[in-house]
């Protein structure tokens, strides 16, 4: 059996420090792990940045350092372990007792090992995932009412609609998925056209190349499917595809009227059968005002692509009451694997299995 032992810090939390020139220092964060075998790609020369880091974030209002140089560990009040980049083997040997250590995903737990962090599963204090339920939110994208609403033209619309003339793409990666959409796709091909692009089809359009607007002026839908279907996961799939004039159908976990305002997309899962699906999205493709109707919201909506807000909200939480309050999670695998209820469609039932 594993045992985790730690050697316990003389650390003080940030209040309590002073900084190289003598004033009140700010929270530290260190990321122990890379990020898919990476450094976060704003670090400094020496491994450390401060946030507000840069122009994008005008909304981080507090301020923290962030590093990846574990020498620092004696000095962060947040240590940081990114899910599918976690080694039983390469954690930390010391700890402090106040010190909060994060357990971060935008991965579903189907998509990474989780047999490094069974070892570790009492030792999280907060996490930080795409989960409503996570201390800090870490969402793909977000979509708000505007402060002031525009006027969307349908006119416009209507040239787009006319020159439309398939009926939906699926821009696909990986070929065999845990919430098994690639089945769901089989049948649904069955009753409709739906080119495939990128590694499972046909076609390609490789990426940043503009796909998503060349996507736009010939398809009326994208196959916006995730590859599980776990509670609350949904990707930039979904909002990437909003911010173009193309109705997005989605298939996956996530509470996605609690997510997106009403009509911007069409949710596969609803439907009984792929076939029923199809048989719907012919009738959207075919009557404009029906298919309009899929756009009315974006005159009063914003949508917004994965930023790096994150980061500052976990700055934030440093600064709140909740770094004070002892915490830490009983089992975080339970809490990450077995309440995410991660299923996948079953072809043969027409079912989530």
């Amino acid at each position: 059996m594993f045992v985790v032992v730690f050697r316990i810090l003389l650390w003080k939390p940030f209040f309590e420090r002073k900084d190289i020139v003598g004033q009140p220092d700010k929270p530290r964060i260190l990321f122990w792990t890379t990020i898919f075998g990476a450094w976060f790609s704003h670090m400094s020369e020496n491994g450390t940045i401060e946030l507000p880091y840069w122009e994008q974030n005008p909304k981080c209002a507090d301020r923290c350092f962030i590093s990846n140089d574990r020498g620092t560990i004696d000095v962060s009040d947040a240590v940081v372990f990114y899910y599918c980049d976690l080694n039983a083997s390469d954690m930390p040997d010391r700890r402090a007792q106040g010190q909060k250590w994060v357990f971060w995903s935008l991965e579903s737990p189907t998509n990474c090992d989780m047999t490094p962090l069974v070892s570790w599963k009492t030792a999280i204090n907060w996490t930080m995932t795409y989960r409503l339920d996570s201390d800090v939110l870490d969402a793909y994208g977000t979509i708000t009412p505007k402060k002031v609403p525009t006027v969307y033209s349908f006119e416009s619309l209507r040239d787009q609609w006319m020159r439309k003339s398939i009926m939906a793409v699926w821009p696909v990666s990986h070929c065999d998925t845990f919430g098994k959409r690639e089945h769901f796709v089989e049948e649904l091909r069955k009753h409709m056209r739906v080119d495939v692009y990128g590694k499972c089809g046909n076609y390609s359009c490789p990426r940043f190349t503009g796909c998503h607007r060349k996507f736009a002026k010939k398809y009326f839908f994208l196959l916006s499917f995730e590859n599980t279907i776990c509670k609350d996961y949904v990707t930039e799939k979904l909002y990437f595809t909003l911010l173009f004039d193309i109705i997005p159908v989605t298939f996956g976990g996530a509470d996605y009227k609690a997510l997106a305002p009403p009509h911007s997309y069409i949710d596969a899962l609803s439907f009984k059968t792929p076939k029923d699906l199809a048989i719907y999205l012919k009738q959207v493709a075919e009557n404009f005002d029906l298919y309009k109707s899929y756009f009315s919201w974006k005159g009063a909506h914003d949508v917004k692509r994965f930023t790096y807000y994150t980061f500052c909200n976990l700055c934030a939480k440093l600064y709140s009451s909740s770094f004070h309050e002892r915490s830490a999670y009983p089992d975080v695998v339970q809490w990450w694997n077995d309440s995410s209820q991660c299923r996948g469609w079953n072809k043969d039932t027409m079912t989530l299995s």
